[in-house]
């Protein structure tokens, strides 16, 4: 009996430790997991060939939408309560209800261990960001919540879009032991594997697996094929990891649609679709986030663009520690991958790109915002709430205020001119001011003479001081729209540097007024070099560089306000009762600011320059004095260039599914991604509501029946007077 006891211990020491795995079983990490029925097709499999990996493979067509389910969504009541506290919280993780993904208990019980986490790494003396408000942390919870259904659901959706059937040879969940690797769907006859990717991003762990099968498969004759299918083009880090495992991929376009258990949309979580019948519930976002276009006489706005701006993170430090949680988040619901779908938005570049008045059944609006992707795979994104609430306070100081308002001006002679009081009290007049001050600075950043091009163009200017005294502003350059009559897709934004040569009366650098002791032909010679070598630089800083960002933003916002505007002249639209009003109220500026400090930032610039640089030669001593540069900006008016329907169709072929589909869920579009959103005046479940069938009607027949009942007494009449006349000649 003690041998045998001995025996069944170094069985059991044995088991402990050998490497799961290397006896045939997969590791506690790769447990086998659960497969998804996949239906039966009918008619024949689908040829081969035309499948993804194939060699003529099909294109699947326009995107499409697929529904899941979210376990947590009913938790977003707790969004605007307290944070349990955590007594409250250790009595919930004793439960077994605390062991139930999207469970209250469940909730509670990651809420403290992430708060327990973050005390014990200041406890350590780690260098630690501040750990999340409770709202914050739980707006990161509820959809990660959803990841495996969601996961689950576009499987399924694959498989019927493309007729995998079961009947066909295709399974779910197939193991191929030689990498310990569990694909979604495989079909082993064909020797065919498809790893299905809902998000837009890819787990690392899997893809060291996903390496070492192709390196495997490549010597064989027949070598079997991995393909990643994504539900749209994965992020720039994602497709950086595949080339590199030597992977390939291919995008069968879809749209998650999250709905609840009774069939309905939910609200407001990340990717909330709308229900089957049209469009969101009411709900989601609430506070500065839901305020978004929104008109004072509409409901809060809804849509994709919401959850993105409201969970936006301030600032790079936040971005991080949301990163944190999310990647925790995502792997614990076995999707690690999906923690990386809105990691690349570059907010900076943020603009209202799209808008169409009177959407659906109420006074609204259906809107887009367009964003880059981050350059760098590893980049947080940050700072969308801001750049969405300057996009659109400024789209209602560009309708409240008459046109003749938007111009700033930054001239050392002139300071009570500086911009209307009015428009002073906005952000709009601010980025305008601010731009005009940073286009000195970029000014004096290119005629730096320790610059290779400043240095030229020094050695271009005549005149004894090589002097230039110039006004120059900022003005729209001609924007490129889709107008089809209800809706504006703004396509280019362009944005244009004007100059000319002026003297400034007050004394600048040096105690010199301008440049007035040059003769006139040195003055245009030297307005020539400035034009063909500074200005280019200049227009092109105004119109790409990160500096002028918030400028090129509310720029974008003027052009669809301008829409508005002039379509309020003609018809009742959304926003008719706010023009010209003069009330911005609402929308006076978020931040602290004084045009007069503006205004003297800049004169003491003009008055003691940018640089000062003194050179020492064999001829003598030289200095180069600052350019005098003054000038404004100037929205008061819009240009615009009008796209046919047919060149919008041939040169933007997708763009309109994108701008719809970005309502349901973040949509990319090559390097670009889409948030969508919407106001109304109804409540959403009206406004997107289906027209009452007719045969629901209890008026419907009798008033069907009217016209049956009408001809009857119509022809007994007639049938009664002719017997009338025919009885008397009888007679």
């Amino acid at each position: 009996m003690n041998r045998l006891r001995l025996v069944f211990v170094a069985l059991i020491v044995f088991l402990l430790a050998t490497p799961a795995g290397s006896i045939g079983w997969p590791s506690p990490a790769l447990a086998a997991p659960k497969p998804i029925p996949l239906p039966n097709i009918k008619g024949s499999s689908p040829d081969p060939d035309t499948l993804p990996g194939g060699s003529n493979p099909t294109d699947p067509g326009k995107r499409q939408r697929y529904d899941y389910e979210n376990p947590a969504e009913a938790l977003r009541t707790h969004e605007n309560e307290p944070a349990p506290d955590d007594g409250a919280a250790q009595i919930a993780a004793l439960s077994p209800e605390a062991e139930k993904a999207g469970t209250w208990e469940h909730c509670q019980k990651r809420w403290l261990e992430y708060q327990e986490k973050k005390a014990a790494e200041r406890a350590a003396g780690k260098k630690t960001s501040p750990p999340l408000p409770w709202r914050t942390w739980l707006r990161r919870y509820i959809p990660n919540q959803g990841n495996d259904n969601q996961g689950k659901a576009f499987v399924l959706h694959v498989a019927q879009r493309l007729r995998l059937g079961a009947n066909h040879g295709w399974r779910s969940e197939v193991h191929v032991p030689e990498v310990n690797r569990w694909y979604d769907l495989g079909n082993e006859e064909l020797g065919l594997f498809y790893e299905i990717k809902s998000g837009r991003g890819v787990d690392d762990s899997e893809l060291a697996r996903d390496k070492k099968l192709i390196e495997l498969e490549r010597a064989k004759p027949n070598p079997r094929r991995l393909v990643y299918l994504f539900a749209e083009e994965p992020t720039k880090g994602a497709k950086a990891k595949l080339r590199d495992a030597g992977v390939s991929y291919f995008v069968v376009p879809a749209l998650k649609n999250l709905i609840t258990s009774g069939g309905d949309s939910g609200g407001g979580g990340a990717g909330t679709g709308g229900p089957k019948d049209g469009g969101p519930k009411d709900g989601g976002p609430t506070g500065a986030a839901s305020d978004i276009l929104r008109a004072p006489d509409q409901r809060g706005s809804q849509g994709a663009a919401l959850d993105g701006f409201a969970d936006s993170p301030d600032t790079p430090e936040e971005a991080a520690e949301l990163a944190r949680v999310d990647a925790q988040l995502a792997a614990e619901s076995g999707h690690p991958e999906l923690a990386q779908d809105l990691g690349g938005v570059d907010f900076s570049t943020l603009e209202l790109r799209y808008v169409s008045d009177t959407y659906h059944n109420g006074s609204g609006v259906q809107y887009a915002f367009k964003a880059d992707e981050l350059p760098a795979a590893d980049q947080q994104s940050f700072g969308g709430r801001h750049a969405a609430q300057l996009a659109s306070d400024s789209f209602f100081v560009w309708l409240s205020l008459r046109p003749s308002s938007f111009t700033v001006n930054l001239n050392p002679d002139e300071p009570d001119r500086i911009l209307d009081a009015q428009f002073g009290r906005t952000d709009a007049g601010r980025v305008l001011l601010e731009a005009d001050l940073t286009m000195k600075k970029s000014v004096a950043k290119f005629i730096h003479p320790d610059t290779r091009g400043g240095q030229k163009y020094w050695d271009a200017l005549r005149g004894e001081t090589k002097c230039v005294s110039m006004r120059q502003w900022i003005v729209p350059d001609t924007a490129t729209v889709r107008d089809n009559g209800n809706e504006l897709y703004i396509l280019s934004a362009p944005l244009q540097v004007k100059m000319e040569s002026d003297v400034v009366k007050a004394q600048g650098v040096g105690g010199t007024a301008g440049c007035g002791q040059e003769s006139q032909a040195t003055i245009k010679h030297n307005e020539s070099v400035y034009r063909t070598m500074i200005l280019p630089q200049v227009q092109d800083a105004v119109n790409h560089a990160p500096e002028y960002a918030d400028l090129r933003r509310v720029y974008a916002s003027r052009v669809a306000a301008e829409w508005f505007r002039q379509r309020s002249a003609t018809k009742h639209t959304a926003y008719s009762d706010l023009i010209d009003t003069g009330d911005i109220s609402r929308w006076t500026s978020r931040e602290s600011w004084s045009p007069r400090e503006v205004f003297d930032r800049y004169v003491k610039s003009y008055k003691n320059g940018e640089f000062k640089v003194k050179r020492t030669t064999t001829r003598g001593n030289f200095i180069y004095t600052s350019t005098f540069v003054y000038g404004g900006v100037d929205f008061s008016r819009i240009n615009r260039n009008p796209v046919s329907a047919d060149a919008f169709a041939k040169e933007h072929p997708t763009l309109a599914g994108s701008v719809s589909d970005a309502l349901y869920g973040p949509v990319g579009q090559g390097s670009e991604v889409w948030l969508g959103g919407l106001t109304t005046s109804k409540p959403l479940s009206e406004a997107f509501a289906r027209p009452a069938s007719a045969t629901s009607n209890p008026l419907l027949y009798p008033l069907a029946a009217l016209p049956l009942i009408a001809w009857l007494l119509t022809g007994g009449l007639l049938l009664r007077r002719r017997r009338a006349q025919v009885e008397p000649s009888r007679a």
